[in-house]
């Protein structure tokens, strides 16, 4: 035989198994992460301490490994957690801790991710300036890790043949965050009553990806929901100091009550650093509504996001699949971090040396010097040369669907870009995967023009140049995955 036929044939027959539909076994489980003594909650400038509990937080875990035949090709552990970020260090130890558990499991497969609560325990130690005698973090991540390693185990060893489906729905739960103003300048959650408020920034992203995970028997055994909402509707609802899961305790209980009590629901949240749940416009309107229908703020995102959900359930269940090409690349990458101009640096340098001077430091001017000494690090930094992010993605291939997750509050512009054009059937983007390094946010050209928190040095560790390259490079990766 020719040679060159046999390089050919050895080519084909690696395009044709590298596309080949995989056997899905598929594991589930859910674990109750609430601590069981009052801790310090995140997501502002100071750490409250919890008074009581609104609604339960908890882990959600869903185990995927793809057979051919008797031999295993691939497979991811996802684990959505009901805190406001993957703090440094968290994934890496928490792997570090259940990998020996895990037979036959590449750990680099496991991924974190938070759904943004603001009503979730403190992660890090070092966040706030006292605990007031509460459980502190570092008491309370243990405390996490013991319950989420016991629920990763059992949805990786409880893994059995299952099915897939998949598809789109749309639900009103995030608005544009960002007001724009007549003199260029926009601000978080500003006022859009004022004569010179010329609009919102950007897009509002209304998607509900959902991926329905079956058993061999046909019986529902997981849900993964995704949303373009950092779920933060408690931060400002009637709980008040109490621990909560937000708009994700009223989704679970929804779906649930229609698909059993043992289905997992895990809840993702897609590329929405400017957007949230709060209201910037049509607020009397949107609260009338509310009382007339008798339900809280999260109940009523959480209605809409079931209604989204079934809705699609109904559409796609003709359509399950028990055979489908799966691959999990994990990517891991350098991005630029913003470029700091001088004087920026100078207003930072200014503001922590004041704070700096003082002798006892408490609540917000805590947080303030920690927020400014980041400025003037990263601008000392950078005069040595360019200063770089690490950045953690992974992407999936499940059948049609692309999922790829990053560790930013992503704006939602970047994530248009991917979603147009991605060649996926249906592209699924996750935020806040991984471990966060520092400062979270990544905004835009105009975002940063126009300044307002989540578009300053302090909140924007990687700039426009950077969210480019982790545009270009998601793509990327998603169509390596669909040509094979």
């Amino acid at each position: 035989m020719d040679k060159r036929w046999i390089v050919f044939v050895a080519l084909a027959v690696g395009i044709v198994k590298a596309g080949m539909a995989a056997e899905l076994w598929i594991g589930a489980a859910e674990a109750d992460i609430t601590p069981d003594q009052p801790v310090a909650l995140t997501g502002g400038r100071t750490g409250p301490i919890s008074r009581g509990v609104n609604s339960r937080i908890s882990a959600n875990v869903l185990a995927i490994e793809a057979r051919e035949g008797d031999r295993a090709t691939d497979a991811a552990i996802l684990v959505a957690c009901d805190v406001c970020s993957i703090r440094t260090g968290i994934q890496a130890r928490f792997r570090e801790l259940v990998a020996p558990r895990l037979k036959g499991f590449d750990i680099n497969k496991l991924i974190l991710t938070a759904t943004h609560t603001h009503k979730g325990p403190a992660l890090d130690q070092a966040n706030y300036d006292s605990y007031e005698g509460a459980m502190q973090p570092d008491e309370y991540v243990p405390f996490m890790f013991e319950r989420m390693a016991d629920a990763v185990v059992r949805a990786w060893e409880s893994r059995q043949r299952g099915s897939l489906a998949w598809g789109l729905g749309y639900a009103m739960v995030a608005q544009n965050r960002r007001a724009v103003y007549a003199n260029g300048s926009a601000e978080m959650y500003g006022r859009t009553d004022r004569a010179e408020c010329r609009g919102l920034e950007g897009y509002s992203d209304h998607a509900v990806d959902s991926l329905f995970f079956l058993d061999e028997a046909g019986a529902m055994k997981a849900i993964a929901v995704t949303v373009p909402c950092p779920a933060q509707t408690d931060e400002r609802g009637p709980c008040g100091q109490r621990i909560s899961a937000d708009f994700w305790h009223d989704v679970r209980q929804g779906l649930k009550a229609k698909h059993g009590e043992k289905v997992v629901v895990l809840g993702f949240v897609a590329p929405s650093g400017d957007q949230s749940p709060h209201l910037m416009v049509r607020h009397a309107a949107e609260t009338r509504m509310d009382k007339l229908r008798k339900l809280s703020r999260t109940q009523e995102m959480g209605r809409r996001i079931v209604a989204a959900v079934e809705d699609t359930w109904e559409t796609v269940k003709v359509d399950i699949r028990t055979d489908v090409p799966f691959a999990h690349r994990v990517e891991r990458f350098d991005l630029p971090e913003l470029k700091l101009p001088e004087a920026e640096y100078l207003k930072a340098k200014r503001e922590y040396d004041v704070l700096n001077a003082k002798k006892e430091l408490k609540g917000p001017d805590y947080w303030n010097k920690r927020w400014n000494e980041r400025v003037v690090k990263r601008f000392e930094a950078q005069r040595n040369g360019p200063t770089f992010y690490p950045v953690e993605m992974h992407v999936l291939r499940l059948g049609d669907v692309a999922f790829a997750t990053n560790p930013f509050e992503l704006f939602t512009d970047y994530g248009i870009q991917i979603q147009g054009r991605s060649p996926a059937q249906q592209t699924v983007l996750v935020q806040l995967a991984s471990s966060i390094a520092r400062s979270s946010y990544l905004a835009t050209p105009r975002a940063l023009a126009g300044g307002g928190y989540s578009a300053v040095p302090q909140s924007c560790e990687v700039g426009p140049e950077g969210g480019q390259m982790l545009v270009e490079r998601t793509v990327d990766v998603i169509r390596q995955l669909f040509a094979e």
